[in-house]
């Protein structure tokens, strides 16, 4: 998959007005927002260099940036320097899906009773952009609208806190999802998004959460029952030691 960072564009580094951490911080947050949206691909290795060059800047404050992402462990520092998009597990998916269901239903929850009309209005548009970009199969793009979407939703739950826990959930298994996407889009129908949004405009915190949950669990077991049909070895993942 060739990378696209080439359209994320910042300030260039020789711009003196900019100071190196505020450059690498630009750089670090479009990064994540890359890997939520599946603009990598699993397993794939990220270039220094050509990274620095879509971004218009010196290679220094994108590795700076792509070593904090490491030690998040969204991305996977390799011998030799390497670092690459991680490949995932379904058990290591599974995980990570469970935890997110309890926040996002509270951050819905909160958002039900917060919401303004204005950000009512952005999460609409979202879900309409969402649906539109599926029916012309522009998978990246109905990617990017879901995210924004889910996480229009999530700010207006008003805890930065929340949100900030719920993207570095998202950013672990985004370049999973898209590897995946086409196979299982849903929202051609915009039945699960519209029910949030039904929710929202209600100021039905118990609904908006269940609603919330349906549209991640629809979208999940559309995957995994995906991801086992193409990988039959991992139809019944190893028991994890939580589990057992």
């Amino acid at each position: 998959m060739q990378n696209e960072s080439a359209g994320l564009s910042v300030t260039r580094d020789s711009d003196t007005a900019v100071p190196r951490d505020s450059l690498s911080d630009r750089i670090y947050e479009r990064l994540r927002i890359g890997l939520m949206t599946g603009v990598y691909e699993p397993g794939e290795r990220l270039n220094i260099r050509q990274l620095a060059q879509g971004f218009e800047t010196s290679p220094t404050p994108v590795r700076e940036a792509m070593m904090q992402l490491a030690r998040e462990g969204a991305l996977e520092l390799r011998t030799g320097h390497l670092l690459r998009v991680p490949n995932m597990s379904l058990e290591r998916y599974l995980e990570v899906r469970d935890v997110r269901l309890p926040l996002e239903r509270l951050a819905a929850e909160r958002a039900a009773e917060l919401v303004t009309e204005s950000e009512l209005l952005e999460i609409q548009y979202q879900a309409r952009r969402c649906v539109d970009a599926e029916k012309r199969e522009a998978w990246k793009e109905a990617i990017a609208a879901n995210q924004e979407f889910h996480f229009a939703i999530y700010k207006a739950s008003g805890s930065s806190v929340l949100v900030r826990v719920l993207e570095n959930l998202w950013l672990l298994t985004g370049p999973f999802i898209n590897h995946l996407y086409p196979a299982y889009s849903s929202y051609r129908s915009a039945k699960p998004h519209d029910r949030v949004v039904q929710a929202l405009r209600a100021r039905d915190p118990a609904e908006a959460g269940e609603a919330v949950v349906h549209d991640i669990m629809q979208g999940s077991s559309a995957m995994v029952e995906r991801w086992q049909q193409s990988s039959p070895a991992l139809a019944t993942p190893a028991p994890s030691k939580r589990r057992a």
